[in-house]
């Protein structure tokens, strides 16, 4: 069961009215039938009584990947549902008119009960960390009650703001048991444009690139800060976890003719069983072209897209190429 846009709160207490009311209800649903009529009109009710007056229909709706996870939705589908009003606290006057402009941009915006404070969390901790607010803490809150007209409904919230001040990057460090030397990560880094992000954000991103190209395709990375008072300055130590090496199981050129795709399979390096390098399968087109003009004239004529599917039970990774011709412009 998943709320899309309902304005109420999701958990152990909504679960137990539901059963209170519906027995058999134990936290799945069938994809029809009565039980899904009779939540759809509890949910209706419960908004009732928040003084919303509001239509809730419910669909399933299905994840991709290997492990395909089906859920039910249960969508207000009248009236919208928008975030309404964000009432701002703690904002310094360096950072009032930029705080504010984020704030009125998220106004508005279509409502999910699920995500949209934790959006507007990140929101907020991406601006004050773009000018060098290192420390900053932020608070979502939604409030009540909600504006509530026949044709929308106003979600209104509190963002609480401690800003901790503007501190300098100083070092970033990799652990001392690290699967990675700092090599890998500076070799990664020096891929991305110059200016394309923060510093610590692109280190980051380069550690897990890094740790994908030996085959960790589940590492998490948690950066540890530690702050100097005295010289305003940040360090940063990272907590790497691994996770499970992943192997290499097969690849398929889809939509490539029998000649090219021959010629594709020939220039494939990665061996079924190697460890999964997820940074060769961007590069390999290119590379492949270099050694074969008849095939470096076709791929300049198709568009290359791949997909990566990686079996957590097995840590068995497959490939597949596409190739498509780009779409025609209209005349």
């Amino acid at each position: 069961m998943h709320l899309d846009n309902v304005p109420l709160t999701p958990g152990k207490e909504l679960d137990a009215q539901f059963h209170e009311r519906f027995p058999l209800y134990r936290g799945l649903l069938p994809a029809s039938g009565s039980l899904l009529d009779g939540i759809c009109k509890t949910l209706e009710e419960m908004l009732a009584v928040k003084g919303i007056k509001a239509t809730v229909k419910a669909a399933p709706t299905s994840g991709l990947g290997p492990q395909k996870l089906t859920v039910m939705n249960f969508t207000v589908v009248s009236p919208a549902v928008h975030i309404g009003r964000i009432q701002l606290a703690g904002i310094s006057s360096a950072m009032q008119a930029k705080a504010s402009l984020l704030a009125s941009g998220q106004t508005g915006n279509s409502f999910d009960t699920e995500n949209t404070a934790a959006g507007l969390q990140h929101a907020f901790l991406d601006l004050y960390q773009d000018q060098g607010y290192a420390a900053v803490q932020v608070a979502v809150a939604q409030l009540d009650p909600p504006l509530v007209s026949d044709r929308s409904i106003e979600i209104p919230y509190a963002v609480t703001i401690k800003e901790g001040g503007i501190y300098k990057l100083g070092t970033i460090g990799l652990p001392a048991n690290a699967l990675l030397a700092r090599a890998d990560v500076e070799r990664m880094l020096a891929k991305y444009p110059t200016g394309s992000g923060r510093p610590l954000d692109l280190f980051l991103q380069a550690a897990r690139d890094a740790c994908h190209a030996k085959g960790y395709l589940d590492c998490a990375i948690v950066p540890h800060p530690s702050f100097n008072e005295i010289t305003r300055i940040v360090n940063y130590t990272l907590e790497i976890t691994p996770g499970s090496q992943y192997r290499f199981a097969s690849v398929k050129f889809d939509g490539a003719p029998d000649a090219m795709a021959a010629k594709l399979k020939l220039a494939w390096k990665m061996a079924p069983g190697d460890v999964f390098d997820e940074s060769y399968l961007a590069n390999f087109a290119t590379q492949a072209q270099k050694k074969d003009k008849p095939l470096a004239k076709w791929l300049l004529t198709v568009l290359t897209t791949f997909d990566v599917t990686a079996d957590p039970a097995t840590h068995q990774v497959d490939c597949i190429f596409h190739f498509a011709k780009p779409a025609q412009s209209p005349r």
